[in-house]
């Protein structure tokens, strides 16, 4: 739990740095936009060309399928069960967008890739992006233009991450030799991920007194249901069904379930936050989901992970 807790805290205090300097006046909270803009069109496109061109091989492929099939099943699950319990957050149409997206998704991205990486190596953190390729698809199209007010189109699949995810598969499956600068710039953008996401957290919760993210008694419920309730229906009925059908020993079992845990465990997404900064809508109820939901996960992804074994 201590290895856990400590790669957890980390990310934490990135959160509590962007907050701070917001508040002393170092920051200005507007720069959260423009970090917002660099992760979805910089940091994140390297992380996934990274890691994708040094791990996706057919060889993977063959032995790894059943990850993304497991991702789509567990998205379509979440998606329907999830739009139904937003209902009971708010009568508000908009604010049932907010509600259902951080039921639907946790920050599997910003700070599960980071976690994942540093918790379990390169390799998770492949098998972690693949299990969560249809959650990205989600994100890019309905979710987007459900936290943006806007259209639904082909252009939000085809975003720079899922290109960058193309783009590394298409290294990696070919296995051709690029100029090694190429490498090195993907490896420098992506290690700007996890700590960029978070200091932009903190910047964007510091346009609201702590008061006002504190208050609102929906927070804690969706929280308590986001960090523990889901994660441990999530694990333990995946775990049951694995007992089942005699699956328990299988390695291929075995990466989905952690992958599918770690997915559900995170605290919820910053897209909240992000996509609605971009448009500048107002994202005060995602600030305050994110302000509680990333302070309880200290204590939650720990013990969530423990209880499950992963992470030592």
């Amino acid at each position: 739990m201590l290895t856990v807790f400590s790669q957890v805290f980390t990310l934490f205090v990135f959160i509590a740095t962007g907050y701070a300097l917001a508040k002393c006046g170092i920051i200005k909270s507007g720069n959260a936009k423009l970090l917002s803009t660099l992760l979805v069109y910089v940091f994140s496109p390297c992380n996934g060309y990274n890691t994708f061109s040094q791990k996706f091989t057919l060889e993977y492929i063959k032995e790894k399928y059943a990850l993304i099939i497991s991702g789509i099943v567990l998205m379509l699950v979440l998606a329907v069960c999830m739009h139904f319990a937003a209902k009971l957050f708010s009568r508000d149409k908009y604010e049932r967008s907010v509600y259902e997206y951080s039921l639907v998704l946790a920050n599997y991205g910003y700070f599960g890739y980071a976690l994942t990486e540093s918790l379990l190596g390169s390799a998770a953190l492949m098998d972690f992006m693949m299990f969560t390729l249809p959650a990205q698809i989600y994100v890019y199209t309905y979710a987007y233009c459900t936290l943006t007010k806007s259209k639904i189109s082909l252009k939000r699949i085809i975003n720079p991450v899922i290109i960058a995810f193309f783009l590394g598969g298409v290294v990696g499956i070919t296995k051709v030799q690029l100029p090694s600068v190429i490498g090195s710039i993907a490896s420098s953008g992506s290690s700007c991920m996890g700590p960029v996401s978070m200091l932009m957290a903190g910047i964007v919760m510091s346009d609201f007194k702590p008061r006002s993210l504190l208050t609102d008694k929906r927070t804690y419920i969706l929280s308590a249901a986001r960090l523990l309730v889901i994660p441990f229906t999530v694990g333990g009925l995946i775990l049951a069904a694995g007992a089942a059908l005699s699956l328990t020993e299988n390695a291929v079992f075995n990466t989905v379930f952690i992958c599918a845990v770690l997915f559900v465990s995170m605290p919820c997404g910053l897209n909240t936050i992000i996509f609605p900064r971009l448009v500048d809508e107002n994202c005060e109820i995602g600030a305050s989901l994110a302000f509680v939901s990333n302070i309880l996960a200290c204590v939650t992804i720990p013990i969530v992970l423990t209880a499950f074994g992963i992470g030592g």
